[in-house]
């Protein structure tokens, strides 16, 4: 009888150490290291700064700023805590960076196409051989016939090199011919002037007389 009542003392001892490690598992799931983070979260919430938002027109001249490209530059220099100080110096560095791309593209562009013209020119040089004055001079003519209906013939014709192409001069030597025939004039030569056809050459096709 008394073993017995031994036993269960013993017994409800264990069952109170066992209780308690339950209880301190509870009250410690309520703090920083005790499996709960909520509190961490918000601490760090509650740290999180309100971004700033930048003023790039200080930046750009006129102060004319695309919104779109204000917006996504503000995420990045917010990212990285940029100052407003900061944020237009290196507008500033982008803006000119872009515009520097931007000549060194044109000029890259006028240069390839001022070879492409004198490669016209030359080109038209080896198919008429021997003929390329006479036939400059006489589309020359040409030009001056169609001047008279097409006021901005010539400005046509100095863009993209056109006025270099063989085809091109070829074909105002054509319409010099056509002119000089419906006219009946000069023996059936194509037109009169007062300057020789070579100077009228020079004049039109600057480029071809080097």
């Amino acid at each position: 009888m008394a073993e017995e009542l031994e036993q269960g003392t013993n017994n409800n001892t264990g069952s109170a150490e066992s209780g308690t490690p339950q209880e301190q598992n509870t009250n410690d799931s309520g703090t920083l290291l005790g499996g709960n983070p909520d509190g961490a979260n918000q601490e760090e919430q509650q740290s999180v700064p309100e971004p700033i938002k930048y003023d790039f027109a200080p930046a750009f001249e006129g102060g004319v700023v695309d919104e779109n490209i204000a917006n996504e530059f503000s995420k990045l220099l917010n990212g990285v805590g940029a100052t407003q100080e900061q944020a237009v110096e290196m507008a500033k560095f982008g803006s000119k960076y872009g515009t520097d791309l931007v000549t060194a593209y044109e000029e890259q562009r006028q240069q390839a196409e001022m070879k492409q013209y004198a490669a016209y020119a030359e080109h038209t040089k080896e198919v008429l051989g021997a003929k390329f004055d006479e036939t400059v001079a006489q589309a020359s003519v040409g030009v001056e016939a169609v001047e008279k209906e097409i006021p901005n013939i010539r400005e046509i014709l100095s863009q993209n090199g056109l006025g270099n192409r063989v085809e091109v001069i070829q074909l105002f030597a054509q319409i010099a011919n056509m002119a000089g025939e419906d006219n009946n004039s000069n023996s059936g030569k194509a037109g009169s002037t007062n300057i020789s056809e070579e100077e009228r050459a020079k004049m039109l096709y600057p480029s071809m007389s080097k």
